[in-house]
C-alpha cells in the first residue's frame, strides 16, 4: 500500500514539475516584456523575503526552513479542501514568481539568465523544488481522495492508511530536502553568485 502511494505521489510530483518549468519560462518571456506587471508580483513578495534576513542582513537559515516547512504543509494542508485542488495554485503562484524574476532580470540586462538560474536557483532549488513538487503532489492527491470519498468513488481505499503514508513521505521525504535546500541557500548560493558576478 505504502509502495504504491509513494509511486503515484513521486509520478505526480514528476508531472508538477514539468508543469512547473513550463509555466516558469512562459511567464519568464510574459514577464520580460512587461516589467511593470513583473515588479508588482516581487513587490508583493518582498515583505516575506524581507522578514528572513537577520539583524546582520544575511538570509537567516532558521526563519528560511521554517518558512519553507510551513508553504509545504500548506501545501499538503489544502488538499483537505476537496474538489477545488487549492495546491495547484501554488504550482502556478510559484512559477509566477520566479518567472517574473527572470524576466525582470533579462529586460534589465543586470541578471543574466541562464547565470542566475545556474548559480543562484540550482544550487539549492534542486533540493528545494523536488520537496515542493512532493508536498504539492501530495496535497492534490489528498484532495482528488477525498472528493472520490465524497462522491463514493473510492470506497476501497481508505484515508487514515493514506494519511499515514503521506505523513511519512513528508517527514522522510520534504524535511531532509528543505533542511539541505536552506543549508546549501544560506551557505553555498550566496558565495557562488558572488563569484559569477551577480551580487
Amino acid at each position: 500500500m505504502e509502495k504504491d502511494l509513494r509511486r503515484k505521489i513521486v509520478r505526480l510530483a514528476v508531472w508538477i514539475a514539468v508543469i512547473f518549468v513550463a509555466l516558469t519560462a512562459g511567464t519568464a518571456v510574459y514577464f520580460g516584456s512587461d516589467t511593470a506587471s513583473a515588479q508588482e508580483i516581487v513587490a508583493m513578495y518582498a515583505p516575506k523575503a524581507q522578514d528572513m534576513i537577520d539583524e546582520n542582513g544575511a538570509l537567516s537559515i532558521i526563519k528560511l526552513l521554517l518558512s519553507n516547512i510551513f508553504a509545504c504543509v500548506m501545501c499538503v494542508g489544502l488538499g483537505f479542501i476537496p474538489f477545488i485542488f487549492l495546491p495547484a495554485l501554488s504550482v502556478i503562484s510559484n512559477a509566477a514568481l520566479i518567472g517574473a524574476l527572470l524576466g525582470l532580470g533579462a529586460a534589465s540586462g543586470i541578471m543574466p539568465v541562464a547565470k542566475t538560474i545556474v548559480f543562484g536557483l540550482l544550487p539549492h532549488g534542486i533540493f528545494e523544488l523536488p520537496a515542493f513538487f512532493l508536498s504539492m503532489a501530495m496535497g492534490i492527491y489528498l484532495c482528488k481522495l477525498l472528493s472520490r470519498k465524497i462522491l463514493g468513488r473510492a470506497k476501497e481505499e481508505r484515508v487514515l492508511p493514506v494519511l499515514n503514508g503521506l505523513a511519512k513521505t513528508f517527514v522522510l521525504g520534504a524535511i531532509p530536502l528543505l533542511i539541505v535546500a536552506a543549508l546549501i541557500e544560506c551557505y553555498i548560493t550566496p558565495a557562488l553568485m558572488t563569484w559569477a558576478g551577480l551580487s
